[in-house]
């Protein structure tokens, strides 16, 4: 089951660098949600944080799952698309709604 719901806000200058989620014991998949403004969610390799990586357009409820081998690849978020967001979300910025098992 899922025990950890990590939930972040981004403004418009908002950024978060390329990061791996390896604090947990389980290697179940994290789950993300994107409510809001759209953003460019860079997805990488798991050996660094350079190149080779993918960005995707992440967009107001989008599902993004990443498991298996892809579960400690490197991540991050280099821009927020500012404007994006659906006007009957009422919402200004992107929120995050990231899913993970513990393990503990």
């Amino acid at each position: 089951a899922y025990d950890i719901a990590l939930i972040n806000f981004y403004d418009a200058d908002a950024r978060m660098g390329m990061h791996r989620d390896s604090d947990e014991k389980s290697d179940a998949p994290v789950v993300s949600l994107s409510l809001g403004d759209s953003c460019v969610f860079r997805f990488g390799n798991t050996e660094s944080r350079a190149r080779p990586y993918t960005d995707v357009e992440l967009r107001s409820g989008d599902l993004f799952v990443f498991g298996g081998v892809s579960r400690s690849a490197f991540h991050g978020v280099p821009r927020v698309l500012a404007g994006t967001s659906p006007p009957e979300l009422g919402l200004t910025g992107r929120l995050n709604v990231t899913l993970r098992v513990s393990g503990f």
